[in-house]
């Protein structure tokens, strides 16, 4: 009997998963930037693998919302959108009010503490830059929640965000990004004193703060439907 197809599989599925990681990864990133031209072959030839599994990774893009695809035009990433960005905040508004309000209840006093780390901005410590610093920081909120469906929802926002927060950081010094480091002091006050409301206020006042700030860079860049 034939076993091949069975010892097969788990390496085509790794394989599919590992190509699929990378380009999210060099879209979300923008060294894949909004609106390119994506080539299978070019990939393939890449990825040193065969079409089929580039075509699998570029389908579950597609189906994430990170590119799309036209008959006999084949695919390129999604463009940058404002009344995208616009949903988004408002969906990251709605989850980290309520993210505050289950950190309050539910958060030790040792990992209310542990904030105290995202006071200060070092560029030198994030590799990254502001955008590690601040992914690390809504992350850490998000984990904190005790849910795993609003940690997952969150994290995917952020994932998602991370090309629009790329594409707008003309709009914020890497090396002294003073403002939201300033703001997240002030919502780590709040939850490290207990106080739901404010640090649900706080949230919504700084994801507002750093809507206009992207739709501002947007606009200016003239990237829209």
């Amino acid at each position: 009997m034939d076993t091949a197809p069975l010892s097969e599989a788990p390496a085509k599925k790794l394989l599919r998963e590992s190509v699929h990681a990378q380009l999210r990864a060099d879209i979300l990133s923008c060294r894949i930037l909004p609106g390119a031209e994506i080539r299978e072959a070019e990939l393939a030839a890449r990825f040193e693998v065969s079409k089929s599994p580039v075509r699998d990774a570029l389908m579950h893009l597609e189906r994430e919302g990170l590119v799309i695809s036209s008959p006999r035009q084949g695919y390129r990433v999604s463009p940058v959108s404002l009344s995208d960005v616009q949903d988004m905040f408002h969906l990251r508004t709605v989850l980290e009010r309520a993210c505050m309000e289950r950190i309050v209840h539910l958060a030790s006093d040792a990992q209310l503490a542990a904030l105290d780390a995202f006071r200060q901005f070092d560029a030198h410590r994030w590799e990254g830059g502001f955008v590690a610093y601040n992914r690390a920081f809504h992350g850490t909120l998000a984990e904190l929640s005790h849910n795993k469906r609003m940690r997952d929802q969150i994290n995917d926002l952020i994932d998602q965000m991370e090309r629009v927060v790329r594409v707008s950081l003309a709009n914020v010094s890497q090396e002294h990004p003073v403002s939201p480091v300033e703001e997240h002091s002030r919502i780590i006050d709040a939850l490290q004193e207990r106080k739901a409301r404010r640090a649900a206020r706080l949230a919504e006042q700084h994801i507002a703060t750093a809507a206009h700030r992207v739709n501002d860079a947007l606009s200016r860049r003239v990237i829209a439907d």
